[in-house]
């Protein structure tokens, strides 16, 4: 009945006196860098309000109500490549200031780049696929099932061609662009690049130049006579396409 403690004594003494070097655990992979895209909506350089009346060109009386657009194919761009890091970002600006993260390689980035809007392969797929809270849930409102596609921009809002009137906004604006003739890339390059390192966030600013949605010194939208495109009126809805992409700023 001795034996086997015995036995347990010597192996423990035996265990005690090994020389031979411990195990080192491998190193854990490096935690990707954060970089944190502030959305920061403004108007005329003011934090921009939705439901709040400012001025459209030609002293035109006009608020909107709803804002929303699609980032995809976002990739982070140095001087030797990209890198993608998301395939789609709702940016629903209507709702104020707003950020998010995104995961990127240690580096120096010159910028990003980005679609506006959706690309054929997105744009097509089934919005019943997608759960409430993915950007492309039909609970956004983003999606037209008559066209078995997205909206890229969705901008509406009121006006009042009166400017010295003092009644109610009455007159509705409301430009959705879309289908893949609207799709276009946009750089979205700062001044000075900028670096991210593993384990660490990276914060810049994207403005959002809502009043240049209506103009810019290239092209101006008169509320007053183009006010409606709804997947039809292809000239008006380029050319919002355009003056958003000039309107999309990052620090």
């Amino acid at each position: 009945m001795k034996q086997p403690v015995i036995f347990l004594a010597l192996s423990a003494l035996i265990a005690g006196c090994r020389t031979d070097e411990p195990v080192t655990p491998a190193p854990s992979a490096p935690t990707n860098a954060v970089l944190r895209v502030h959305v920061i909506p403004e108007w005329d350089g003011q934090p921009f309000q939705a439901f709040t009346e400012y001025r459209a060109p030609g002293d035109i009386r006009f608020q909107a109500e709803m804002l929303r657009f699609y980032l995809s194919d976002i990739r982070a761009v140095s001087a030797s490549g990209e890198e993608l890091l998301s395939t789609v970002k709702l940016l629903d600006v209507g709702n104020g200031i707003s950020s998010f993260d995104l995961s990127v390689s240690e580096g120096v980035w010159l910028g990003l780049r980005a679609g506006l809007g959706l690309p054929h392969d997105l744009n097509y797929t089934n919005a019943a696929l997608y759960g409430s809270d993915h950007p492309m849930s039909v609970n956004t409102g983003m999606y037209w099932s008559w066209a078995t596609g997205y909206k890229f921009v969705l901008f509406d809002g009121r006006f009042n061609p009166d400017p010295l009137s003092t009644g109610a906004l009455l007159s509705p604006f409301s430009v959705h662009t879309g289908m893949d003739t609207c799709y276009t890339t946009v750089d979205l390059f700062p001044a000075l690049p900028f670096s991210t390192t593993n384990g660490l966030v990276t914060d810049v600013t994207l403005r959002v130049k809502v009043d240049g949605f209506l103009h810019t010194p290239e092209e101006t939208i008169n509320v007053v006579t183009e006010n409606q495109s709804h997947g039809a009126n292809y000239p008006l809805a380029l050319k919002l396409t355009r003056n958003v992409k000039r309107s999309l700023i990052l620090e």
